[in-house]
């Protein structure tokens, strides 16, 4: 299991072996600030660790079956807790009821779709990270609705169709790197 895992991560290892030790450090130092996060934006206390054990889980699955890699243990479970719940919050908001009945949602269907959306998220950001300084920059400015007069002052274009073409140019690379991963899907 040695060679799935950066050796250094202990909570890593701990997840994997279910080193109970080290799980109880996990709760004790990440939890309240996903605690804090969810209560913050109309979760509960039982959402809140419903959402850290499925982070957990997600983290353990994605290990084991994707060999996904960590750099911050600490940094990537917020960010699983922080887009679990944001789904949560999409889900409650688009739950229809008609008639007094409330559709539910299979959580096992749930989990399975956030996986795959996380992970291609995942895959954007791996390979938007690889693009050049510009192309992140003018990106990011385009993602935000930065609007084409601001981008050109920012980045100091001539005119409004450099910055389209070199907008352009960049989609168009970062499609090419994601379409040509054997992730993509």
């Amino acid at each position: 299991m040695k060679n799935i895992i950066n050796v250094k991560n202990r909570f890593i290892e701990g997840l994997l072996k279910s080193d109970s030790v080290v799980i109880v450090e996990i709760y004790e130092r990440f939890f309240p600030k996903a605690l804090r996060f969810i209560l913050q934006n109309k979760g509960t206390h039982e959402q809140a660790k419903d959402i850290f054990q499925e982070s957990l889980l997600y983290i353990v699955i994605g290990i084991k079956e994707r060999k996904l890699n960590i750099d911050c243990f600490e940094a990537y479970m917020f960010t699983i807790c922080k887009n679990m719940w944001r789904r949560e919050l999409e889900r409650q908001k688009k739950r229809v009821i008609k008639d007094g009945f409330t559709t539910l949602v299979d959580k096992d269907t749930d989990f399975a779709l956030f996986m795959l959306e996380q992970e291609q998220l995942e895959l954007y950001q791996e390979k938007f990270a690889l693009l050049s300084d510009n192309c992140k920059e003018i990106l990011a400015l385009f993602f935000n609705d930065v609007p084409y007069e601001e981008i050109i002052k920012e980045l100091s274009y001539a005119t409004i169709n450099t910055a389209r073409q070199r907008i352009f140019k960049c989609k168009n690379k970062l499609i090419k790197m994601i379409k040509s991963d054997n992730r993509f899907y």
